[in-house]
């Protein structure tokens, strides 16, 4: 055992790489370690940080409780350095890493988050955020020292690949809609509510997204939130199921000043079969609703 510049004990040699079932599992079952496998990321020392980045590949693929230990450690790093987002640190490293040899660990690491994800869904949405960060450009840049590194393009492979297996399962929804594309899929939804009461929501939502402020840190949160939200809701099959989502232990009531009415004016045509029973906020002048987080 070695004490990096943080005073952060780190694992070396053979025992660094925890490649035995014993090791993981003791980090699996100590939740404390995440701090310190965090801690030992904060640090200029490439081959610890190399080090800490196998030892998550590891665990990614040991189990799904070690999967979830790796992301931990990513959040917990993000939290004490005051970062965005938790994926930024591996675009960054990977981007000016001084070694193949830390490169080749990084995009492994970076495939085996993904690939060991639950769900197809899941995989999308973690090679998304990876993407969301500018990984493209840093894959690009790596595609061309990789006929002369073999393992480096052994692993840009494996990322090309899996993406091209996922995307092919995920692509087309309903009618062949790529669901993929932003423009596809916003066009087919504004064509299934186009001439319908549904459309009136539909506006409502798009102009209540415009709102988030890209530049903000709570928009990260608030995005998330909306499509947790609206996942749920797709999910409600009467209105029961409804009256639950949107309760809470409090009502916060707001006047939001980009609606020109609220949710039970009479200007809004109702959905066939769900009538909505005008509530005190649609006599009041300042057209203040109800809003709910479950």
């Amino acid at each position: 055992m070695t004490n990096d510049s943080n005073g952060t004990t780190v694992t070396t040699g053979k025992s660094a790489k925890m490649d035995s079932r014993i090791g993981l599992e003791y980090i699996v079952e100590n939740s404390d370690y995440v701090n310190k496998l965090g801690l030992a990321l904060d640090t200029s020392n490439a081959t610890v940080k190399k080090q800490v980045f196998e030892l998550l590949s590891a665990l990614c693929a040991y189990s799904s409780n070690g999967y979830k230990r790796a992301i931990e450690t990513l959040e917990y790093y993000k939290n004490i350095k005051g970062e965005r987002y938790r994926l930024n640190l591996v675009i960054v490293e990977l981007d000016k890493a001084p070694s193949v040899e830390y490169q080749i660990a990084l995009l492994a690491f970076i495939n085996c988050v993904i690939i060991s994800a639950a769900t197809l869904q899941d995989r999308i949405r973690m090679r998304n955020e990876f993407i969301g960060l500018n990984l493209l450009p840093v894959l690009n840049n790596l595609r061309r020292i990789a006929s002369n590194v073999p393992d480096i393009g052994v692993q840009i492979d494996v990322f090309d690949e899996q993406r091209e297996c996922d995307e092919s399962q995920s692509l087309q929804g309903p009618d062949g809609i790529n669901l993929n594309s932003h423009l596809d899929v916003f066009y087919a939804i504004l064509r299934q509510v186009a001439g319908t009461p549904q459309e009136i929501p539909f506006l409502s939502i798009l102009q209540h997204l415009l709102q988030i402020d890209p530049k903000e840190p709570i928009s990260d949160i608030v995005w998330d939130t909306a499509e947790t939200l609206v996942h749920r809701a797709t999910l409600l099959e009467d209105k029961e199921a409804s009256v639950r989502l949107l309760r809470s232990p409090s009502i916060q009531k707001f006047a939001c000043p980009h609606c020109r009415s609220d949710i039970t004016s009479p200007t809004r045509r109702q959905s066939v079969g769900a009538p909505l029973t005008p509530g005190p906020a649609a006599t009041g002048s300042s057209h203040t609703t109800a809003t709910t987080i479950p």
